[in-house]
């Protein structure tokens, strides 16, 4: 199937953008790496009389780390973030999550902002960054806002993004001496039927941690009872990790469809919670 005919915009700045965006109102769509957007318009579930390509917009897609944390531009692919020497030094469990993101052409194409913003509730990437505590920058006419990835997503395809703003940055907090993570999921047709990460971070009266679990809900969901039974330790007995899991799963409803049923999800993410809590720790 054929797309719907639509007029394709190139802007070479921001302020280029917004102005063909505010011209043309509900009837546009920004275009990064175009692997869902092209599929959606394609198949005609996704509508849009002009797409704004930003590809040609410099000082997109950069990775640098400043203010001890690290900033990823929108244009950024999973195979840059992958591939790129200061992310495997600072967030190796972050690195190795983007060189296992669906597929080569995925990863080669798709960006991380364009993965974000579309919200498809099977994806590698939000547990991690919510674990992290990552947080986005969105830009629009009205200047600039940042939100936590943990309250980004509002459920399945929803953002709390206004149409008009554009993602210009993903910022990452990073501490390679204090902070070490890691991520596990269990694959369906190149999308994961549940992934969880964890995060260890060194503090003074001993290490904290962040679990998040994701592809089970429409957004990235902490594992509470799990993180504060393990505040403080050092290590617990796999067998201990899997049952709070399950406890912190009992009051989530679970997605059900093409990559798994609730007791299947749930059962994945108790196992695969200790394994990432077990890799951290090795």
């Amino acid at each position: 199937m054929k797309p719907r005919p639509f007029k394709f915009h190139n802007p070479l700045t921001l302020q280029q953008a917004r102005e063909v965006a505010a011209e043309n109102e509900d009837d546009f769509m920004f275009y990064a790496g175009g692997t869902e957007a092209v599929i959606g318009l394609k198949e005609r579930v996704l509508f849009a009389s002009h797409v704004i390509n930003l590809k040609r917009i410099p000082n997109l897609a950069g990775i640098k780390h400043e203010d001890g944390a690290l900033h990823i531009g929108p244009l950024v692919t999973h195979q840059q973030l992958a591939d790129s020497a200061l992310v495997q030094r600072l967030l190796p469990g972050y690195a190795a999550l983007s060189n296992n993101v669906a597929n080569i052409r995925v990863r080669s194409a798709g960006t991380l902002a364009g993965n974000l913003c579309f919200a498809e509730p099977n994806a590698d990437p939000p547990p991690m960054l919510a674990a992290l505590d990552a947080r986005v920058v969105l830009s629009s006419g009205d200047g600039e806002r940042e939100v936590p990835v943990r309250e980004f997503f509002e459920g399945e395809y929803s953002t709390v993004r206004e149409d008009h703003e554009i993602m210009t940055a993903i910022v990452i907090p990073v501490d390679e001496e204090k902070c070490k993570s890691a991520y596990r999921k269990m694959v369906y047709l190149n999308r994961p039927s549940a992934g969880v990460a964890a995060v260890r971070i060194q503090e003074m009266d001993g290490p904290r941690w962040e679990v998040w679990a994701g592809s089970i809900t429409g957004k990235p969901e902490r594992l509470n009872g799990l993180c504060e039974g393990l505040a403080g330790k050092e290590d617990m007995d796999e067998s201990v990790l899997i049952e709070a899991a399950r406890q912190d799963l009992a009051g989530i409803e679970i997605m059900d469809g093409l990559y798994g049923t609730a007791d299947y999800r749930k059962q994945l993410v108790a196992v695969l919670a200790a394994r990432s809590v077990k890799e951290c720790l090795q």
